[in-house]
């Protein structure tokens, strides 16, 4: 899956991915798929319940594309990403800890068929055995399901995160900025945080100069932000950049996803290793249609997608170029194809990158103070943060598509050094 083809993107609306599509009702961010498969070869989507899946293959049967979307996974341009656990923070009399909870059934390899298409949220909309048994015939060979014991440095790694002021502001911040965005509401706070032990020394309790419940009610209450929210989204966050580094693909993130990934692929790089900087930023205004939107507001349909990513053949050769990218063909490249399709004349989107963007990066090492100690500590904080930084640029240039502030992160490793 090597060679920017491949792109992994989640589907699931909540307080860190397409929130402001959480609060309109809807569940899933197909809108991110429909643009993501503009740009790669192969997409592979995770939707994180039953739910979300049927509302995905929905969204072909209400256009009459159930054809299509059966041609995409039989052509390969479509597969399904399925983490066959559940990250997420529990609270108990009032503490809060970080886990991967997996049940006996989702435990079981390739269970993905019996738990997800023998659902009832999915048979419902094949009525006919014989639709569902074509459907179970399409799926297989193209579900990646992983497991709860591939992914034990990565929680670690958000635990670790949990007893960092910087890190617990960083996180809060995001989402804090991303709602005051969409609800214009000017200038949003700076988030603070301060850890203090207790007297025994064995807790320690996060403060923050933000009240969480009015952060809900500011949100609305369709977001449910609450404490435990910022700790899953690290989780989240450490779960999608293992993942990505695992099978070497790119990631298509939404708002504030992209900031969260961002911020620990750069610490990743700086802290532990020694590869100059290569975590690089595209920010740019093109004369495109705002895809995703288009798609999310039912203007454009699979049809239209379709179509564009047939022009777009000059988008996915720039991302596959080992040696060097240059930025201002993308740019041209988005002007071409927009008259070409004649969709929107005059649009303008902003489009967002990073990662490994630039000319081709020499392969990065782990830094010598910390190879041996992080090597043999393999499921801890550490080993997550000293395995992701030494794929970057190595054997994994990624790209990533979505939104990062640099300047932000470079405050933080400058501060604790």
């Amino acid at each position: 899956m090597a060679g920017n083809r491949t792109v992994l993107v989640p589907l699931e609306s909540w307080a860190y991915s397409s929130p402001e599509l959480m609060l309109s009702g809807r569940q899933i961010d197909i809108g991110l798929f429909a643009e993501a498969l503009i740009y790669y070869d192969t997409v592979l989507v995770n939707p994180s319940n039953q739910y979300q899946l049927a509302d995905f293959i929905s969204w072909f049967i209400r256009q009459g594309s159930l054809n299509d979307f059966y041609m995409l996974l039989n052509e390969g341009n479509l597969k399904i990403y399925e983490y066959s656990f559940i990250s997420t923070a529990i609270e108990k009399d009032g503490e809060y800890s970080l886990w991967n909870i997996q049940d006996t059934l989702q435990a079981k390899k390739d269970s993905f068929e019996e738990r997800f298409l023998y659902h009832s949220s999915i048979e419902e909309l094949f009525s006919k055995s014989r639709q569902r048994k074509y459907l179970y015939s399409a799926f297989r060979d193209n579900v990646i399901e992983v497991k709860s014991d591939d992914f034990g440095s990565a929680i670690e790694n958000a635990r670790a995160d949990f007893k960092d002021p910087r890190r617990n502001s960083l996180i809060v911040q995001s989402f804090i900025d991303e709602i005051y965005r969409i609800k214009n509401f000017g200038r949003p706070p700076q988030v603070a945080t301060t850890i203090s032990d207790s007297p025994c020394g064995t807790k320690q309790t996060l403060s923050f100069n933000v009240n969480f419940e009015e952060l809900n009610k500011i949100a609305g209450g369709q977001i449910n932000f609450h404490k435990a929210t910022p700790l899953t989204a690290s989780a989240h966050s450490n779960r999608l950049i293992w993942s990505a580094s695992t099978i070497k693909s790119d990631l298509f993130l939404p708002r504030p996803m992209g900031s969260l990934v961002g911020d620990k692929l750069y610490e990743s790089k700086e802290r532990i290793t020694k590869s100059g900087s290569i975590i690089e930023e595209l920010k740019e205004v093109v004369e495109f249609p705002d895809v995703r939107g288009l798609v999310n507001s039912n203007k454009l349909s699979l049809k239209d997608i379709l179509l564009i990513r047939k022009k777009a053949k000059k988008f996915r050769h720039w991302l596959q170029q080992e040696n060097g990218r240059d930025r201002d063909a993308l740019i041209a490249y988005h002007n071409e194809v927009a008259k070409e399709i004649g969709l929107i004349v005059g649009a303008r989107k902003a489009l967002s990158i990073f990662g490994v963007i630039g000319g081709s990066v020499v392969g990065v090492a782990v830094a010598a103070q910390a190879g041996d100690t992080m090597g043999a500590i393999t499921g801890s904080a550490a080993a997550y943060l000293a395995d992701v930084g030494s794929k970057i640029g190595k054997d994994w240039k990624p790209v990533i598509f979505g939104d990062w502030l640099r300047t932000r992160i470079e405050k933080v490793i400058a501060d604790d050094e």
